[in-house]
């Protein structure tokens, strides 16, 4: 996370100098993407929720994911979060909020019905995971700061070419130090998004496998939570509600990864968010 915070100083640091806006714009700059940082980051929950069409679970219908989740949590020592429902074929699962006390966990419907009593109670110690050791929230940190990453290159590089001050001064002939400093500033305000990707990936991939441990550690089973990740690793289907935004958060990537699940594969896979089903699985056989 301090990797993130310095990378997005360095950003602010290189649009001010491409577009000569001096301290004054390097202020403002950092100043506007922390407070955008912290907005997300207080609304991560109800913004994936939403995004993801989840609705809350009820007690009646969804009895069985109440009872698991309840019982998991007097384990784990955690209160209980919010249930949801997400209205979708593919088994899939996932936790967002940004502590124990302000988490929910979705479930897709086709998890719900897909998975036998023990296998979901595997998922659902995964996701319960996910929460305690706060993975949601050190991953709703790195979407955000990703977030403003992306949005001051992008903004910076929309002014620069339309003509800032910086492009002025070029213009004018005032080359030198401030001109190698310049190309510098580009350089890191067309690579830094690309950077920022993939620390967040080298983040997600890692709490993955931490919290398939994790879970195990709640059940003291792992051959349910086996069983469910081979099950996954089996379905054809994908989340239709999903998007690249949100695809960090659920406990199997739910972006097409095959040409037979749907198109932009080959580019989810090299920016995939999840280490291999089959490294996993294997991970936690080995216990």
């Amino acid at each position: 996370m301090a990797a993130f915070v310095a990378l997005v100083g360095a950003v602010g640091w290189a649009a001010s100098l491409v577009l000569g806006y001096g301290l004054a714009g390097l202020v403002v700059a950092v100043v506007l993407a922390g407070a955008g940082s912290v907005v997300a980051w207080w609304k991560s929950d109800a913004i994936a929720l939403r995004v993801s069409r989840a609705r809350p679970a009820g007690e009646v219908d969804c009895a069985r994911l109440h009872n698991l989740v309840e019982g998991l949590c007097i384990a784990g020592g955690l209160p209980k979060p919010r249930l949801y429902v997400v209205d979708d074929d593919a088994p899939n699962a996932f936790a967002t909020g940004r502590d124990p006390r302000h988490a929910a966990v979705a479930v897709t419907t086709g998890l719900l019905d897909k998975l036998n009593r023990v296998e979901l109670e595997g998922v659902l110690a995964h996701e319960l995971s996910h929460v305690k050791n706060y993975d949601t929230l050190v991953s709703t940190l790195a979407v955000t700061l990703l977030g403003a990453l992306t949005l001051l290159s992008d903004v910076s590089l929309r002014l620069l070419w339309w003509g800032g001050p910086g492009h002025r001064d070029h213009r004018r002939g005032r080359a030198g130090p401030a001109a190698i400093l310049g190309v510098v500033g580009m350089v890191l305000l067309l690579v830094a998004p690309l950077i920022g990707r993939m620390m967040q990936l080298a983040v997600s991939r890692r709490r993955e496998l931490l919290a398939d441990v994790s879970g195990v550690s709640l059940t003291r089973y792992p051959p349910g939570l086996i069983a469910a990740l081979e099950k996954l690793r089996d379905e054809p289907t994908v989340v239709r509600s999903a998007s690249r935004a949100t695809a960090h958060l659920w406990i199997e990537s739910p972006l097409a990864r095959t040409a037979a699940e749907g198109q932009g594969a080959r580019l989810n896979r090299l920016f995939d968010t999840h280490p291999p089903l089959e490294e996993r699985i294997s991970a936690l056989r080995e216990l």
